[in-house]
């Protein structure tokens, strides 16, 4: 391409643009982006650690008390990275933004560390995403029974974010669904992982399988060099030719 003879503006526009990450994630409100990670399996028998026996209600302070209210059927979520005094994160959190949200806005305030021991399959597998755990805000688990439900909603956050939910789809069996208004229903498979928009549009999620659908959920930094060039090259493979 010839860029000698043109104004500087232009030459240095062309000659100079690269992906931002910020851009990416935060200005085009992109619904999702697959990305090229691959997550070891931890087998059928580690698998159930993942289901819940606890009440995500309580867990978060959250002030619908019913298990299983008209908007939610067997949802469940287990954290197994976060802020190390729950009492005081909640106290602090905002309850109206999402889990993700009140973690990042608390991650320089509060003591942030594992609840599995450095031995656990989940946290060796995200070290080779994340080697750093300061760059990590929140590490849970989803998990939905046969018949399962979440209504149309969307998350709200403060600090104005687009695609920031890194979500791994542990076990999905074909029957599973998760819809994003106007954009149809998501792609998954089995291990797949994505990133995830789950502020700008409503979405829904439903079981109708006769498993057990597990996802895990990673709000961290994507700054991170590891993950920032998982996204760059997700978004190129996506819109570039």
């Amino acid at each position: 391409m010839m860029t000698d003879n043109i104004p500087k503006l232009l030459k240095d526009s062309i000659e100079q643009n690269t992906f931002d990450i910020d851009v990416i994630t935060k200005k085009l409100k992109l619904p999702w982006l697959k990305l090229d990670i691959k997550i070891k399996s931890p087998g059928e028998d580690q698998m159930q650690n993942f289901v819940s026996s606890k009440d995500w209600r309580k867990q978060w302070n959250y002030p619908d008390t019913e298990q299983d209210s008209y908007q939610v059927k067997g949802w469940n979520i287990d954290v197994f990275f976060g802020p190390t005094d729950w009492t005081r994160f909640l106290s602090l959190a905002n309850q109206n933004h999402d889990e993700d949200s009140r973690c990042r806005a608390h991650r320089q305030n509060l003591e942030y560390d594992w609840y599995v021991d450095k031995n656990h399959w989940l946290r060796q597998e995200i070290a080779k995403i994340f080697p750093n755990d300061d760059d990590i805000n929140l590490v849970n688990t989803y998990s939905l029974p046969p018949g399962g439900y979440v209504f149309p909603h969307r998350d709200y956050a403060g600090d104005g974010m687009g695609l920031a939910k890194i979500y791994i789809a542990l076990k999905w069996s074909k029957d599973n669904v998760f819809g994003m208004y106007g954009c149809g229903n998501m792609p998954v498979r089995e291990g797949d992982v994505f990133l995830l928009n789950n502020y700008t549009l409503p979405h829904w999620v439903y079981n109708g399988s006769k498993d057990d659908r597990i996802v895990i959920d990673i709000s961290a930094n994507l700054h991170s060099p590891i993950i920032k060039e998982k996204i760059v090259k997700a978004f190129k493979k996506t819109f570039t030719s």
